[in-house]
């Protein structure tokens, strides 16, 4: 996946958009969809269906000209690769450097070993502000870090586009939603880890400009407003008690 194939429409200017003609998901259903929260607050989509809200036409031209998506081929290609590599594999590959080891160019793909400089310096970059935030203290606490949220996160949104757009089934698109909150579950034990993770992954990507505050503002929001769905429903079951996790 080129650089080009990500998702950039930003802050609508309503939060938290309720679907008025679905029925309430059930809890579990909704802690899977809103693993994808930060991505439809960026996007102003529903965020307790899993119908966008959007029209088809803008989805469809989101879809080809961010993540190259025109078909069901196409999506499910974008989708396993969000699931089972995504961006997240150059971010583990740097944590050697902060382990004061070097990086295995050998395991990247050709996209990656071209965009490896340059997310390497983004997220160096972005250090001081991320810093500043509270979103770390040490560069040692880095390799602890994993940003599975941001894949898994824009996972959620591009299913929810593709269902809507006619190239995933609903069974379909709820396995690859479903399959993200149980992916998360294991790597997070609550809503602000994974907003880390998120945060993180993006800042990678990005550097430390504007959007990665909106981001982090976002994440603040959704993690402290009283109407936002992570105040809703848990990330973990509610029997789960909580555990050190990577």
């Amino acid at each position: 996946m080129s650089d080009a194939q990500k998702t950039e429409r930003f802050f609508s200017d309503e939060q938290y958009v309720r679907n008025p003609e679905e029925r309430p998901l059930p809890p579990e259903r909704l802690a899977a969809l809103n693993v994808g929260a930060i991505n439809s607050e960026q996007t102003g989509y529903f965020c307790d269906s899993l119908t966008t809200g959007c029209e088809v036409d803008v989805l469809k031209e989101n879809l080809a000209d961010y993540y190259g998506i025109t078909d069901r081929d196409s999506a499910a290609e974008t989708l396993d690769w969000l699931r089972d590599r995504g961006h997240r594999f150059l971010f583990d590959a740097f944590k050697a450097i902060y382990r004061g080891e070097g990086i295995d160019y050998a395991a990247m793909t050709q996209d990656e070993m071209e965009s490896s400089q340059e997310y390497f310096m983004n997220l160096q970059y972005a250090l001081a502000m991320l810093a500043e935030y509270g979103y770390f203290s040490d560069v040692t606490e880095l390799p602890q870090i994993s940003v599975l949220a941001r894949d898994l996160g824009r996972m959620v949104m591009v299913t929810r586009c593709c269902f809507d757009c006619g190239y995933l089934s609903e069974e379909e698109a709820w396995a690859y939603i479903d399959g993200a909150l149980a992916a998360c579950r294991e790597a997070y034990d609550d809503w602000e880890a994974l907003a880390r993770g998120y945060v993180f992954g993006r800042a990678m990507w990005s550097g430390p400009n504007i959007t990665l505050e909106g981001i982090m503002q976002i994440a603040y929001g959704l993690l402290h407003d009283g109407e936002s769905p992570w105040q809703l429903v848990s990330l973990q079951k509610e029997e789960k008690s909580a555990g050190s996790k990577h």
